[in-house]
């Protein structure tokens, strides 16, 4: 069954390769107005087999692995055509780096390579959706015990169909399951029998301090049933791709956060920030002065914005960033969406990301890295803090100049609500670290970039 993330992953990847391999395949059939020889096609495939890679990377940058957006094809569409095009010019300029193909000369089969292959992975997307939302079993989930997060789970899980879970069993001890929660049973005894009558997978224990004995011993029995046993956190993480914040506590962290294991990782990034933040400012310093330009002719006022704000540890810094906003009558309050403060040309640097190319700057000098929560004012923290629970807990890493928040494709305003949900991905961000996920939040910035989905 394709329940987990990672095995959805693979089977859209192997989906893919294939319809390519079949695509090429299509291709020199028109070309030749015939079937290939198997030497001609061994050939051909050998030559375009190494470009396949490419084709996935960018589909993946376009996040048409993401299982959750991709198995219902229309909202991706847009992304399937960008990337195809993206592929297609790719694959042309590696065949002229190395000669045109040297053996082969691949221009008319490329053209009719690049639009059948659009066309055949439209299909096998579409193919895939149905297949996702509509044929394959999904895991069943049973809750034992009640919070108030449980309906938004409720609702993700209905909004996303393809991600594979249904709710059909829930249990509460004390009664906390609403009546017309459809999956709520009332004892113990019909929770243990609907276990199997449901084909419950997946079991998820809100708070296991609130167990009584008669519930533990019952859960104890089903450990020879082929049911995986989760803890909430655990569970909304998975299907949330976040942290829910409210209902953590200290053993949690004690639990899931271990800096000690990330040391390592952590000098290898320092390496990579350094090396990737010296080439970008190498590539970067001749448009600075055009840059500067477009500002001061917008409006009155410095180039340059700098800001206090806490990076790790609570260590105060100086950020920097091409000024965005107007000078005048600017009493520096957090930016909203759709900001009056912010001029014309700020609007587009904002949706460019050009306005943090200072913050090159702080890379280098080691008080950011490119992956990494951002980074707050020192005033704001103080007061959020009060707010919001373990919110100094983001704190344990670098700041970064983007983050796993930044690419989550929701806006969050500065308000307490949407610090709360930033706060989730960052301690996501924080508990998960690892290259893989940082190599997968840099993708996916630069498609929120070719999106001009600034904040």
């Amino acid at each position: 069954m394709l329940n987990d993330r990672k095995s959805k992953q693979y089977f859209l990847l192997v989906g893919d390769i294939c319809v390519l391999v079949i695509s090429l395949t299509l291709a020199l059939v028109v070309r030749n107005l015939a079937v290939p020889e198997t030497t001609d096609w061994v050939l051909h495939l050998a030559r375009f087999l190494p470009t396949f890679a490419g084709w996935a990377l960018i589909m993946y940058t376009a996040g048409l692995y993401d299982p959750e957006r991709v198995w219902g094809l229309e909202p991706a569409l847009a992304r399937l055509i960008l990337s195809s095009v993206l592929a297609t010019l790719l694959t042309a300029l590696l065949f002229y780096l190395r000669g045109r193909g040297g053996d082969i000369t691949p221009k008319t089969v490329l053209a009719l390579f690049g639009v059948i292959s659009f066309f055949l992975l439209w299909g096998w997307r579409s193919l895939a959706g149905r297949v996702g939302r509509n044929v394959l079993p999904k895991a069943g989930v049973a809750f034992v015990g009640w919070n108030g997060a449980i309906p938004e789970l409720e609702r993700l899980l209905s909004e996303k169909p393809s991600l594979g879970y249904e709710i059909r069993l829930a249990f509460d001890e004390n009664g906390g399951f609403p009546e017309d929660f459809e999956s709520r049973v009332s004892s113990l005894g019909e929770f243990v029998k609907a276990v199997d009558e449901r084909s419950i997978g997946f079991i998820v224990i809100v708070d296991q301090g609130k167990l009584s004995e008669a519930m533990r011993l019952a859960l104890f029995k089903l450990l020879g049933h082929p049911v995986r046993f989760l803890d909430f956190p655990g569970f909304y993480e998975l299907i949330a791709r976040r942290v829910p914040v409210g209902f953590l506590d200290d053993l949690w962290f004690l639990e899931n956060i271990d800096m000690r294991t990330k040391r390592y990782y952590e000098s290898i990034k320092r390496a990579v920030d350094i090396f990737v933040a010296a080439l970008a400012m190498l590539v970067s310093l001749a448009f600075w002065p055009f840059i500067a330009l477009a500002i001061k002719l917008s409006s009155p006022g410095t180039v340059f914005f700098a800001q206090n704000r806490l990076g790790l540890g609570g260590k105060v810094f100086r950020i920097y960033k091409f000024r965005t906003m107007r000078s005048d009558r600017n009493d520096f309050a957090p930016t909203t969406k759709g900001d009056p403060r912010v001029t014309g040309v700020g609007r587009f640097l904002r949706a460019t990301r050009l306005d943090e190319i200072p913050q090159l700057i702080n890379i280098l000098s080691g008080d950011m890295s490119f992956v990494g929560p951002r980074p707050e004012r020192p005033e704001l923290v103080e007061d959020l803090e009060k707010a919001i629970p373990y919110y100094r807990q983001r704190l344990l890493v670098k700041p970064g100049l983007t983050g796993w928040d930044q690419v989550s494709g929701e806006y969050h305003s500065p308000s307490i609500e949407d610090t709360y949900k930033k706060l989730q991905f960052d301690l996501y961000y924080i508990k998960n670290i690892s290259p893989l996920l940082d190599i997968s939040i840099f993708l996916k910035t630069i498609m929120t970039v070719l999106q001009r989905d600034g904040r």
